[in-house]
C-alpha cells in the first residue's frame, strides 16, 4: 500500500477513535437510553420506512409464528441488508421490540395476504425521544462553532459521504 494510503488509513482510524469517544458510542447504551446503538438504528430504520414486509403463513403455523414473533424473517433480512448486519441478530432485536410493544404487524392494504411490520405508537414515541436526545447532544457538541465553522463542518461531512459513499465511486 502506498504511503499516502497508509497515512489515510491511519487518519481514518484516528478519527474513528476520536469521534466514537466524543459522542460516547462505546457506552453500553445510546444517549442514556435502554437501547444499544444497533437497536436504535433498527428502530430508526423501522420508523423511516413505509413498512417492511413480514411473512404471513396461514393456519396453525401462522398462528404460532405470530404468537412467538417468528414471522419477522423478511423484515429482518431487509433491514439487515441495509445496515450490513446479521439477519439473525436483527430478528432478535425485532422480537425484543415486539415484546416491548414497539412494533406491530398489520395487513398490507395493497395485498391483504401480506403483512407489514412497522412501529407502534409506543415505538414512534421511543424513536422521537431518541431523535430528540441525539439532536440535543449534537447541538450541544457544535454550540461553540461560529456559523462559518458550522457550515464548513457540514460541507466536510457531505464531502466524506460523497467520497466514501455511492457519490465517490
Amino acid at each position: 500500500m502506498p504511503d499516502v494510503r497508509n497515512a489515510m488509513v491511519t487518519e481514518i482510524r484516528h478519527f474513528n477513535r476520536f469521534y466514537t469517544s466524543l459522542i460516547g458510542l462505546l457506552d453500553e447504551t445510546l444517549m442514556q437510553s435502554t437501547y444499544t446503538l444497533t437497536e436504535a438504528r433498527v428502530l430508526f430504520e423501522l420508523g423511516h420506512r413505509a413498512g417492511v414486509g413480514a411473512a404471513n403463513p396461514s393456519g396453525e403455523a401462522g398462528f404460532l409464528a405470530q404468537a412467538f414473533h417468528l414471522d419477522l424473517g423478511p423484515a429482518a433480512s431487509s433491514i439487515a441488508g441495509e445496515l450490513r448486519l446479521d439477519p439473525a441478530y436483527v430478528t432478535r432485536i425485532l422480537r425484543k421490540f415486539a415484546a416491548m410493544g414497539l412494533t406491530e404487524l398489520r395487513a398490507d392494504p395493497g395485498d391483504r395476504r401480506r403483512r407489514i411490520l412497522s412501529l407502534s405508537a409506543r415505538g414512534n414515541s421511543e424513536l422521537a425521544t431518541l431523535q430528540s436526545a441525539a439532536d440535543r447532544d449534537l447541538t450541544r457538541l457544535t454550540a461553540g462553532l461560529a456559523d462559518n465553522e458550522a457550515a464548513e463542518l457540514a460541507d466536510a461531512l457531505k464531502r466524506v459521504m460523497c467520497l466514501l459513499g455511492d457519490g465517490g465511486k
